[in-house]
């Protein structure tokens, strides 16, 4: 507690004596504020001093401790967190925010100073968890739309969003692709663990034993197989089956009830058995003539 508040009864509620002490267990009632926000400014002033003996004058350099700039690293670092993925505001919104909450005036060429300048002070921090990322052995891939305001333009253009999500860091990248390059440039071009992914062609670089599609995908379409009339009820049931077991053995070896080689080895009839079932449908689309044997 900031401030503890003691309200004492002054008489008896029923006949009026006055009343004296304290309640060793009062009823507790919390309210919780914002204190005034306000800017904090701060001026330094350079005295110019001249030398009695020479008559030169000697200005006092601004201490290496404070920004050149006339905005403080608190208040840019709250600029850039606006700006960026976690609340991903227009210039004006922030621009607005700033004067309305901190009572603070900021013009949009000095916001974007701003912006250019933490993005230089983050580029090898950025390259260092990147590195991190490709050095995994197991990473999780996902491109996404996102739209960057410009100006009064509330929607913005379209761009990508990637995002790599490793056990020891998520790195986000931003572009205008989700092409090959744009996948190689996040997840480089010699990682030599797992990409669990979608099935974009983006991915298609890669050798087929790098990568694991996602299963919440997976379960989607089989769900949708299951659900076709004819023999795709049946094969998609089937496959629904084996995903069931799979995942039934994986909980078992994250509730430690098998140990991971037992889980490898239980996994492998049901890989045969997808492999298989997977295989009697194309055998099927031939026998039929279908153009597409896999359809």
């Amino acid at each position: 507690m900031d401030e503890v508040v003691e309200h004492h009864p002054d008489a008896c509620r029923r006949c009026g004596t006055l009343l004296e002490g304290e309640d060793s267990a009062p009823l507790r009632h919390q309210v919780i504020e914002i204190p005034p926000i306000t800017p904090l400014v701060i001026e330094h002033r350079l005295h110019r001093l001249v030398s009695s003996s020479y008559s030169t004058s000697t200005c006092a350099p601004l201490p290496a401790a404070v920004e050149v700039r006339h905005f403080g690293p608190r208040l840019s670092s709250l600029v850039g967190l606006l700006l960026g993925s976690a609340f991903p505001l227009s210039f004006s919104k922030t621009q607005a925010l700033l004067q309305y909450l901190l009572g603070v005036g900021m013009s949009r060429g000095e916001i974007a100073t701003i912006r250019l300048r933490l993005s230089a002070a983050l580029a090898e921090p950025m390259a260092q968890a990147l590195e991190a990322a490709r050095q995994q052995p197991v990473a999780y891939v996902v491109v996404a739309v996102f739209r960057e305001a410009v100006g009064n333009n509330p929607t913005g253009k379209r761009g990508w969003q990637w995002v790599m999500v490793t056990a020891v860091v998520t790195v986000f990248i931003q572009g205008m692709s989700r092409s090959t390059t744009a996948a190689i440039e996040l997840i480089g071009s010699a990682f030599g663990g797992i990409v669990v992914s979608n099935r974009s062609s983006a991915y298609n670089h890669l050798p087929t034993q790098q990568r694991q599609l996602c299963w919440a995908h997976l379960i989607r379409d089989l769900t949708a197989i299951a659900e076709r009339p004819g023999a795709s009820a049946e094969f998609g049931a089937q496959l629904l089956g084996l995903q069931q077991q799979l995942f039934g053995l994986w909980h078992r070896y994250k509730n430690e009830t098998i140990d991971w080689p037992a889980f490898q080895q239980r996994c492998r009839p049901l890989r045969k058995e997808f492999e298989a079932t997977l295989q009697r449908v194309v055998e099927l689309g031939y026998q039929r003539g279908a153009p597409c044997a896999s359809r």
